[in-house]
């Protein structure tokens, strides 16, 4: 019986989030507590959940960062309000990706099983409408 989730899989998952998450970093989209927090969170996600999970993931952040941009000087009238600012702490990783890094364990664990991928799916749709609410201004 050939493993779920190989060596390689996960050796590649753990490359892939670290390299983005110091991208993300140095282009602002992260505090340095989020860019080690998004390393570890992506790479159980990348690492156990493969191209489809790290797609959905990326698709996320990509789009939620491309906001925070575009809505910049919106949010930057309204800080007394809203103190986080643009660039995401470990916090707020954790809270974004957190149960999708757990989804993304169990995955192999129930390999025929089509749940934990639905799960995942209606986990990012969640944070990702939250977070599009709250850069948009909604």
């Amino acid at each position: 019986m050939e493993p779920a989730v190989t060596l390689q899989q996960i050796s590649g998952g753990i490359l892939l989030a670290v390299v983005i998450g110091v991208l993300a970093w140095r282009a602002g989209a992260l505090a340095p507590s989020g860019a080690w927090a998004a390393g570890v969170i992506g790479s159980f996600i990348f690492g156990f959940g493969g191209l489809p999970w790290a797609a959905l993931l990326l698709t996320f952040f990509i789009s939620s960062s491309g906001l925070s941009k575009l809505f910049a000087s919106r949010k930057k009238l309204m800080s007394e309000k809203f103190a986080k600012g643009s660039r995401r702490d470990w916090g707020q990783v954790l809270a974004n990706g957190g149960l999708g890094a757990f989804l993304a364990v169990v995955q192999p664990l129930q390999p025929d099983e089509l749940w934990p991928w639905l799960a995942f799916v209606a986990a990012m749709a969640t944070v990702n409408a939250d977070t599009w609410a709250t850069e948009i201004g909604v």
